[in-house]
C-alpha cells in the first residue's frame, strides 16, 4: 500500500517511501535528487487483467495539472501484477490509440457531464506513457510513473474524478496549474527519480482535443419521475398514473407537487424550446390512444406554462400513442412504465 505522512493543499504528501504489496520499499533517500515531497491525491488496488485470480496491481494518482493546451494526469504503478498488457484494457474500436498505449487514463466531470481521454495525433500516437514505460514482465519491484495528456479542462473546474485501468476511481483529485518537479527524459521514471518529460507544445497542436471528450449521461430516478441529462440536454419522464385518472386527460390535484418540481428544473435551466410528448400503453384501440397520448401533453404544456416564468422558451407538445413503448405492454409493470409523458429542453450552459 501507498504510505502517506501529511495532508496538503488537497492531496495527501506522501515521502519517495511508498510501499507495494510483495514488493521492497523505496527508500527515502530515493527523493534526494531533488523532487522532494511526493503528491498523492489517492491510490488504488486491482488485479491484473480485471482478474481476481490474477497477481495485483497497486497504483496511485498523483497529480492533475493544467498546461498548456491540456491536462497533465501523473500517475504511478507497481506491484506483481503490473505487466504489459495486463494492467488497462485493450485498446477499442472507439479509441483512436496505437496497441501498447498506456490509454485507460481518464478524467471525468460529474459537473459538465464530459469525459476526457488523453490526446491523440493525427497518426494515432496517444499524448501518453506506452505500457512498457511503467510494466514489466515480472511486474515492478517499485513504482514506475506514467503520464497522460488530456485535452483542457473548463476553468472553474478545481477538482476531478480520475479513472484508470478497469475502472479504479479516485475522487476529489485537486486540479492545479503546477507541474510536479524535475522533468526528466528517463524511460522508466522510477517513483521519487523525477516526473516525465511532457511533450512540446507542436505536439500536443496536433491533436484534435474533440475527438478525446466523450459525453456523460446521468439518469436519477424517484416514484414519480425519471430524468436523463447529459451536457447540454435533459429529459425528465413523468408517470402519467401521477397526472392523470386512468384514461384520462384532466390534470388531478395529485399532479401539482410534481409538475412543479419539473417546472423547478426548467425555471433553473432551460433554454429554448420545451418538447412535451405523451405516451400511453396498447390497452384500447390505436386512435383512442393516440389522442389519449395528445390531450395529456397538452394538458402538461399548459400547465407548465403558467408555472415557469421564463419568457424565452417556447413550447410543444405531440403525443405518439402507443407506438416507442420502452417496456413490455404484456405486464402490468411494463404497461405502467410506457404510459409517460416527456419533457424535454436543452440547457444552453445554464446552472
Amino acid at each position: 500500500m501507498f504510505s502517506s505522512v501529511r495532508a496538503r493543499g488537497g492531496a495527501v504528501i506522501a515521502s519517495a517511501a511508498v510501499l507495494l504489496a510483495g514488493a521492497a520499499a523505496v527508500p527515502a533517500s530515493a527523493a534526494d535528487d531533488g523532487s522532494g515531497d511526493i503528491p498523492v491525491a489517492g491510490t488504488f488496488v486491482y488485479s491484473s487483467y480485471n482478474d481476481p485470480s490474477e497477481e495485483v496491481v497497486h497504483g496511485a494518482i498523483h497529480a492533475v495539472v493544467r498546461v498548456p493546451g491540456g491536462t497533465a494526469v501523473y500517475y504511478s504503478i507497481g506491484g506483481k501484477g503490473a505487466k504489459p498488457g495486463a494492467v488497462m484494457p485493450g485498446k477499442g474500436i472507439g479509441t483512436p490509440y496505437q496497441i501498447g498505449a498506456a490509454w485507460s487514463v481518464a478524467v471525468v466531470d460529474t459537473k459538465d457531464l464530459k469525459y476526457y481521454l488523453p490526446l491523440a495525433t493525427d497518426d494515432r500516437k496517444c499524448l501518453c506513457s506506452n505500457q512498457s514505460d511503467v510494466t514489466d514482465y515480472a511486474g515492478t519491484t517499485a513504482p514506475e510513473v506514467g503520464w497522460a495528456l488530456l485535452p483542457p479542462l473548463p476553468q472553474d473546474l478545481t477538482s476531478v474524478t480520475v479513472q484508470f485501468g478497469y475502472g479504479n476511481l479516485v475522487v476529489d483529485v485537486p486540479v492545479t496549474d503546477t507541474l510536479p518537479a524535475p522533468a526528466t527524459a528517463a524511460s522508466p521514471v522510477m517513483l521519487g527519480k523525477g516526473w516525465p518529460q511532457l511533450p512540446d507544445a507542436a505536439t500536443i497542436k496536433r491533436a484534435d482535443a474533440q475527438q478525446s471528450i466523450r459525453p456523460l449521461v446521468s439518469n436519477v430516478a424517484d416514484p414519480d419521475t425519471a430524468t436523463k441529462r447529459t451536457a447540454d440536454r435533459t429529459a425528465i419522464s413523468v408517470d402519467t398514473d401521477v397526472l392523470f385518472a386512468y384514461g384520462k386527460a384532466d390534470l388531478t390535484p395529485q399532479a401539482q407537487g410534481t409538475l412543479h418540481k419539473v417546472a423547478a428544473q426548467l425555471s433553473e435551466k432551460g433554454t429554448g424550446n420545451v418538447s412535451v410528448v405523451g405516451y400511453t400503453d396498447s390497452t384500447g384501440s390505436e386512435s383512442f390512444n393516440q389522442t389519449l397520448s395528445e390531450q395529456r401533453a397538452r394538458a402538461v404544456r399548459q400547465a407548465l406554462q403558467k408555472l415557469v416564468h421564463q419568457p424565452e422558451l417556447t413550447y410543444t407538445s405531440s403525443g405518439t400513442g402507443e407506438n416507442d413503448p420502452v417496456a413490455d405492454n404484456a405486464t402490468a409493470d411494463g404497461r405502467k412504465l410506457n404510459r409517460r409523458v416527456t419533457v424535454t429542453f436543452t440547457t444552453g450552459g445554464r446552472r
